[in-house]
């Protein structure tokens, strides 16, 4: 059999002995010597033949086996690769989840600093004024202010 390549006939030197067969077989003046001759040459061919063709099934076989392996491989990286996307999506949704989480916890965060920087600018506010009120009557009026703590001191 001849190799393997390019457009070259695979099976070259079987057709042309099926060829010479052919023309023998057309021939009515071939001895009996000839005859044996050309069918021994069809034999040893056929046999050549019938050996190619079995490590060709052989190759074709282990082929097969790994094409089937790489199929089945292929499969599990398939399904490796669906597992993860669900992993990844999953671990998506619990990201989403956590930010509206905090973000709903953020909110209500600012809404209390907001009070509470309210209550804060108040108190400070009163303790100003306070404090402005005792500084003038101190200042100004201290007989007076002396009056207020006497009586602040005898209600308690």
């Amino acid at each position: 059999m001849s190799s393997f390549g390019g457009n070259k006939d695979l099976f070259a030197e079987e057709s042309q002995l099926l060829h010479d067969s052919r023309l023998t077989l057309a021939r009515i003046d071939l001895s009996e010597a000839e005859w044996q001759e050309h069918y021994r040459r069809m034999v040893e061919e056929y046999e050549k033949l019938l050996g190619e063709a079995r490590t060709l099934r052989r190759i074709a076989d282990r082929n097969q086996r790994r094409l089937d392996e790489m199929n089945a491989e292929l499969e599990r990286q398939n399904q490796l690769l669906r597992e993860k996307e669900e992993e990844v999506k999953k671990t998506q949704q619990a990201i989403i989840h956590n930010y509206q989480r905090i973000s709903q916890e953020q909110s209500e965060i600012d809404k209390r600093v907001g009070r509470i920087q309210i209550v804060l600018v108040v108190m400070i506010a009163v303790l100003t004024v306070v404090i402005l009120f005792m500084l003038y009557y101190l200042i100004f009026d201290p007989w007076r202010a002396v009056k207020l703590m006497e009586s602040l001191k005898n209600t308690k």
